[in-house]
C-alpha cells in the first residue's frame, strides 16, 4: 500500500489522463496513472500491416495550439506529417459528390441547397430573431433560422461526421453555446460572428504551429484556412500517447483496473483523501484523485462514494461507432480521391456517415500503388448498426462506398473496430448536467473530473483539460503545504 505522502492518482490513460499525469510530474507532484487496458492512448490506436497505417480512432486531427505546444515540448515536431487543410471535403447528395462550401463563393454555387435556402442564409444578417426561453435542439434552431434543406445538407453531414450525433437531440446551448449567445446578444448569427472577430491570442502564437504551404490564413474568407493545421505523425497518431507514456516511465501502470473508490479522509490522516481498490485486491490511497475515464466509467466507480454525482454522470449519453479501414489497389478505385473524404447525410439512408481518404490526406499511409480509406458507420442516428458482426459490418460499408466511389473488388487489407460508446453527446440538457457536476465537485475535496464529456471533444480540448486539472492540483498542493508550514510555526 502506498504511503500517505501527498500525491495524486489519475485513472485513465487516454490523452487527457496522460497529459494530466505528465503535467503533474513536471510540477513535482508524485503521481501514479492507472490504465485498465494493456496500452495507453484510449481511442488513439495505430496498427501497421503490409505497408498500410491504420488508425482505430481519430484519423487526421487538427493541431490546435495546446496540442502543438505539447508536440514540440515532448520532441515530436520532427515526426509531424502535415495534411493539406485545403483538401476539399465532399458531401453526398442523391448519389453525387458535392464539394462542401467553406467560402461565400463556393456556397453561392453549391448544388447542395436551392436558391431559397441560399437566400435565407445570406440574408440572415438583416433579420432579428428573439432567442427562445428554453434550450432548442440544433435541428429546431437551424429550421427556425433557415430551413430543412440547410439542416439536411449543410449541418447534418458535419454533425454526423464530427460528433456521430443526432441534430434532433443535440442541444444548441450544450454543444454550440456561442451560436445561442450570438443570437441572444445580436439577434443574428452572422452579425454575432462578424462582431466577435477572429483576432485572438492564438493568432499571435500561430508561428509555433506547423505552417501551411500556402499563403497566410489570417485574412482568408475560406473557413478551413482559418483553422489550425491538421496532420499526424510518421508512425501514426499513437506516437503521441506512446511518447507521453515513456516520459511517465514507472508512474504509469497498465492492466490496472480499478474496482471501487471510497472517500478515506480521517482526522488522523489528512493527507489521504481517496482510497482505491484494484482488481487484484491492491489498495492505493492519495490526496488527489483524477478521473479521466468516460462518464459512464466514472459513474460506476463513484456509485458508493458519491451516489448523486454518479447519477449525474450516468445521464451523459454516448454514441456507438463502427470503424472500417480498407486498403485497395489504386487501379480498383475509379474516383480520383482528390480531397479529404466524403460526409454522408442521414437523409441519404446509408449506414456509413463519413469516409476519410487517408492516403490522399497524409503521406505514408499506404504502399505505392495502393490507397487507404476509413469509414465510420452507425452513430447516434443508427445505434443498432454496431450490433452486427465484423464481417457484415465491413460488407455493408464497403458495398456502400464501392457504389459511391466506384470501387471494383474487395480490399487487399482491412481492419474493423467497434466502439459501443465512442463519443459523448452534448444533447439537450447536457450543459445543465455539467454545471451540476461541477457544483457537486466543490463539496468533494481532492476529487477531479476531466475529459471530453466536460470540456470539448477535440485532442486540443483534451490536452487543455488535462493541463488545467494538473495545474489546479499542483496549486492546491502548494497551498496546503504552505498552510501546514504556517500552522507548524504558529
Amino acid at each position: 500500500m502506498m504511503g500517505t505522502t501527498r500525491h495524486a492518482i489519475v485513472i485513465g490513460a487516454g490523452i487527457t489522463g496522460l497529459v494530466c499525469a505528465f503535467r503533474l510530474q513536471q510540477s513535482g507532484v508524485p503521481v501514479i496513472l492507472l490504465e485498465a487496458a494493456d496500452s495507453a492512448g484510449g481511442m488513439i490506436a495505430t496498427f501497421e500491416k503490409n505497408g498500410f497505417l491504420f488508425e482505430a480512432g481519430p484519423q487526421c486531427p487538427r493541431f490546435a495550439q495546446p496540442l502543438w505546444d505539447l508536440v514540440r515540448e515532448i520532441g515530436l515536431a520532427a515526426e509531424f506529417v502535415r495534411g493539406d487543410s485545403r483538401a476539399p471535403r465532399y458531401i453526398l447528395k442523391d448519389g453525387r459528390l458535392h464539394v462542401a462550401p467553406f467560402s461565400p463563393f463556393s456556397f453561392a454555387f453549391t448544388g447542395l441547397v436551392g436558391p431559397v435556402s441560399k437566400y435565407r442564409l445570406l440574408t440572415e444578417v438583416f433579420r432579428r430573431s428573439p432567442a427562445p426561453r428554453d434550450e432548442e435542439s440544433l435541428a429546431e434552431f437551424v429550421r427556425r433560422k433557415f430551413d430543412g434543406d440547410v439542416l439536411d445538407y449543410l449541418v447534418d453531414p458535419f454533425i454526423a461526421a464530427i460528433f456521430a450525433g443526432d441534430s434532433e437531440k443535440i442541444g444548441i446551448e450544450s454543444a454550440f453555446p456561442f451560436l445561442a449567445r450570438w443570437e441572444r446578444e445580436h439577434g443574428s448569427l452572422l452579425r454575432g460572428a462578424l462582431r466577435s472577430g477572429n483576432g485572438n491570442s492564438a493568432s499571435a502564437s500561430r508561428d509555433k504551429q506547423p505552417r501551411q504551404a500556402t499563403r497566410t490564413r489570417q485574412k482568408s474568407l475560406v473557413v478551413t484556412e482559418s483553422l489550425p493545421s491538421l496532420g499526424s505523425f510518421r508512425a501514426g497518431l499513437s506516437a503521441l500517447p506512446k511518447t507521453l507514456a515513456r516520459r511517465l516511465d514507472d508512474s504509469i501502470r497498465l492492466r490496472a483496473r480499478v474496482q471501487s473508490v471510497e472517500s478515506a479522509e480521517t482526522r488522523e490522516d489528512r493527507d489521504t483523501t481517496w482510497r482505491l481498490r484494484l482488481g487484484d485486491g491492491e489498495v492505493l490511497s492519495g490526496a488527489a484523485l483524477v478521473m479521466t475515464t468516460p462518464a459512464y466509467e466514472a459513474a460506476r466507480l463513484l456509485q458508493k462514494a458519491a451516489p448523486e454525482l454518479s447519477t449525474m454522470l450516468s445521464d451523459i449519453s454516448y454514441a456507438p461507432m463502427a470503424v472500417v479501414s480498407s486498403g485497395y489497389d489504386r487501379a480498383r478505385v475509379r474516383n480520383p480521391l482528390h480531397g479529404f473524404g466524403v460526409m454522408i447525410p442521414p437523409r441519404e439512408k446509408l449506414s456509413t456517415i463519413f469516409n476519410v481518404w487517408n492516403s490522399s490526406v497524409l503521406d505514408g499511409r499506404a504502399p505505392a500503388g495502393k490507397v487507404l480509406m476509413t469509414s465510420f458507420a452507425g452513430g447516434a442516428t443508427n445505434p443498432a448498426f454496431v450490433e452486427k458482426d465484423d464481417a457484415s459490418t465491413a460488407a455493408i460499408v464497403e458495398r456502400e462506398m464501392g457504389a459511391v466511389l466506384g470501387i471494383d473488388g474487395a480490399p487487399v487489407e482491412r481492419f474493423v473496430w467497434k466502439h459501443l460508446k465512442a463519443l459523448p453527446q452534448f444533447n439537450l440538457g447536457h450543459a445543465r448536467t455539467v454545471t451540476r457536476i461541477r457544483k457537486a465537485l466543490t463539496g468533494m475535496p481532492g476529487l477531479y473530473l476531466a475529459g471530453n464529456y466536460l470540456d470539448g471533444r477535440s485532442l486540443g480540448d483534451c490536452v487543455r483539460s488535462g493541463s488545467r486539472t494538473a495545474q489546479e492540483i499542483a496549486a492546491n498542493f502548494s497551498n496546503a503545504t504552505s498552510n501546514s508550514g504556517s500552522s507548524a510555526m504558529a
